[in-house]
């Protein structure tokens, strides 16, 4: 039996796959990084696609998160419904 996982959004195009992760807590800290990170290494694709991942969240994020340049793109949930 293989294991799964939860991914809150999927977008795949012909080469790509856009793993977006959503969450709304009072503090994202570093582990937001090693938890999508297990998601993104969990996803069977074949060669010649590629997986990019982002971050859409409510609340504070850590500045060690953005720093780090896992995420494609880091969106403030705000952003979205203005």
């Amino acid at each position: 039996m293989s294991k799964g996982c939860q991914i809150d959004l999927l977008i795949q195009s012909r080469r790509t796959i856009c793993v977006v992760e959503i969450k709304r807590r009072k503090e994202i800290g570093r582990e937001i990084i090693d938890e999508v990170d297990a998601k993104v290494r969990s996803i069977a694709r074949p060669d010649g696609v590629s997986v990019r991942a982002a971050l859409v969240f409510d609340g504070h994020i850590s500045t060690v998160v953005a720093a780090d340049g896992y995420f494609d793109a880091i969106i403030p949930f705000l952003t979205l419904i203005q």
